[in-house]
């Protein structure tokens, strides 16, 4: 026989135990779990990912510099910016390559294909101007079409036609030029260098040095310092030789000879040389630089 039901234990009713039903929809079930979303799935890779890959990447530290590092820095940047700037400008002023008037890109000669009354054979920039090498002559400050150069540099043949010497290594450019009996026993290598060119006498064994003289037409003025650098001055300027390196080639590698310039008068120059073996040839070298 069923238990009566006032024996079974008395339970007071919930909100949850009442069901609402509305016409045309299923009854909602409130124990049901609800459908899981659609970002339910991602956060669990994430965490599995997490949990099995590498840590996160962290920040890295903050380096402090000190303040004085800084403004050093600082005052390096503005220094580069202003180099720059100048640099720039320079080459929009002369038109020209503006490396090579700071001497830090060496010029180098190149054939003259043009007509000039000079018979001028090359031609070399330097940033500044334009050297010419004629017949027995290197013509300064040269410019095409103009009656006289600056200062005109003569040698002792006015016949000694400038060749070329020697070809950089991929044979773009001219790098140095010779004329031959340049005075008698005597050449002249005129060799590019940063800033200019500087010139290489070639002394044949038993020819005195003292053979060689140049003269410097248009000069004003010729000076030697307390340095025994040359200083040749014109109306524009002035043209400074550095001090004569000269040597001799031996067994042991390069042998210094003393050598210094001799003022002779009339813009003429000479050298004067210390003592050396006369049976092997001997090389003056007076180095040029722009000033003006």
């Amino acid at each position: 026989m069923p238990p009566s039901t006032l024996d079974r234990p008395r339970t007071r009713a919930q909100a949850a135990d009442w069901v609402v039903v509305v016409p045309g929809q299923p009854p909602h079930d409130e124990t049901a779990p609800p459908p899981p979303t659609a970002a339910a799935p991602q956060a669990r890779d994430a965490v599995t990912r997490y949990a099995g890959a590498a840590p996160w990447p962290r920040p890295l530290p903050h380096i402090a510099l000190d303040p004085a590092l800084q403004s050093a820095l600082g005052r390096v940047g503005l220094l580069v910016a202003m180099v720059c700037a100048s640099v720039a400008l320079l080459g929009l002023v002369t038109g020209r390559d503006p490396l090579l008037a700071l001497g830090l890109k060496t010029p180098h000669f190149v054939a003259y294909q043009g007509a000039s009354t000079e018979q001028v054979h090359f031609v070399m920039d330097d940033g500044w101007s334009l050297t010419a090498a004629a017949p027995g002559a290197m013509l300064m400050d040269w410019r095409e079409g103009q009656a006289q150069p600056a200062v005109r540099l003569t040698m002792g043949n006015p016949a000694a036609v400038p060749e070329v010497e020697t070809m950089s290594a991929d044979g773009s450019r001219i790098e140095e030029i010779r004329y031959r009996s340049a005075w008698p026993g005597v050449d002249a290598v005129i060799r590019t260098m940063p800033g200019g060119w500087a010139a290489n006498m070639i002394v044949e064994p038993g020819v005195s040095p003292g053979i060689i003289e140049l003269e410097y037409v248009g000069a004003t003025s010729l000076a030697v310092d307390g340095a025994g650098r040359l200083h040749v001055r014109n109306a524009s300027g002035a043209w400074i030789e550095g001090t004569p390196e000269s040597w001799q080639d031996g067994l042991s590698g390069r042998e210094p000879v003393a050598s210094s310039y001799e003022l002779r008068g009339g813009n003429r120059v000479g050298f004067v040389v210390g003592p050396y073996d006369p049976s092997r040839p001997l090389v003056v070298d007076p180095p040029s630089e722009r000033s003006w």
